[in-house]
């Protein structure tokens, strides 16, 4: 698939649109390219020989070749285009989908169905459950997926602290020892609520070594008494500098009782000093962390929309 730098800006642009950026006093020009050099990224990674048959190998698809896994390009019109190609959510083989990336705004389920009957017969060997795609606001999907929640660093800063700020203290973590606690207490989380285990996942040591690295991963104490982790890494948003949460988790004794809202805000007040914007994905089922992460000023302005084809 060869894409004009025309193609690519057509496409970035588009992608800008899917952020609802109200308040938030982000420079355009800025934004479109850090999305511009995300979207050449992406794509380049995923077309490049070496992930095709990686994928390939992992998934084992009955009936389907390593160039299967390509993200491909149709040309609806003079003007309307859609990148598409095969993900899994959560890499989970048995939940295949189709991902979408247009150069047009998609509106409705309606219109995501339209576009995938010119490409579902190159899929059949996969038997995609949903269709998936991103948009600024909520509209009629079946069920959305993860939900971009942002605010201004500033704005998190001038709330006042909760209550049992005072009680929080976080202390470093120096090396893995600690992901043995950490995919216990998940492995538990999930047998409590089965719902999630797809939608919620354990963050892999990979992940969580970057935010160690930062000095950004620690440990959450209540007097001394260890109730979590949580883990940050400095990550732009559009362009823009930013703090992004991967994980705030929270012992089961300690669920419910209103803390999670405190650790972040005392987190943001204590290690981050210079940075523009707070940001995280939530997955939309996780209501706890979605309500948590509202009461300190994120707001949602972007969503996953998946739509159902089974």
């Amino acid at each position: 698939m060869k894409l004009s730098p025309s193609d690519i800006q057509s496409f970035t642009l588009a992608q800008f649109n899917t952020y609802d950026l109200k308040g938030l006093e982000i420079n355009e020009e800025i934004a479109l390219k850090s999305l511009n050099k995300d979207f050449t990224k992406e794509i380049n990674d995923l077309n490049r020989e070496s992930t095709k048959k990686a994928r390939h190998l992992h998934f084992k698809v009955k009936g389907t070749v390593p160039n299967d896994y390509a993200e491909k390009r149709l040309k609806l019109d003079n003007e309307k285009s859609i990148i598409y190609g095969i993900r899994n959510m959560g890499a989970n083989p048995e939940l295949p989908f189709i991902n979408l990336i247009p150069n047009f705004e998609i509106t409705s389920k309606e219109i995501a169905l339209s576009l995938y009957e010119n490409i579902k017969e190159e899929f059949k060997a996969f038997s995609p459950l949903y269709l998936s795609f991103h948009t600024s606001n909520i509209i009629n999907a079946d069920f959305f997926g993860s939900i971009y929640m942002v605010a201004k660093t500033e704005h998190v800063k001038e709330k006042n602290p909760w209550p049992m700020e005072d009680k929080l203290s976080f202390s470093p973590i120096h090396d893995d020892s600690y992901y043995d606690w950490y995919q216990k207490e998940y492995e538990q989380f999930h047998k409590e609520v089965p719902a999630l285990r797809e939608r919620v996942t354990l963050n892999s040591k990979e992940t969580m070594a970057y935010s160690l690295s930062q000095g950004l991963l620690k440990f959450i104490e209540i007097n001394g008494e260890r109730i979590g982790l949580i883990a940050a890494e400095k990550s732009q948003f559009l362009g823009h500098s930013g703090l992004y949460f991967n994980e705030i988790f929270i012992s089961k004794e300690w669920k419910g009782k209103g803390i999670a809202k405190a650790i972040q805000r005392k987190f943001i007040q204590s290690f981050v000093q210079d940075l523009d914007y707070i940001w995280g994905t939530i997955d939309s089922a996780n209501l706890p962390s979605y309500r948590t992460a509202q009461t300190n000023g994120r707001r949602p302005i972007r969503y996953e929309a998946f739509i159902n084809l089974k």
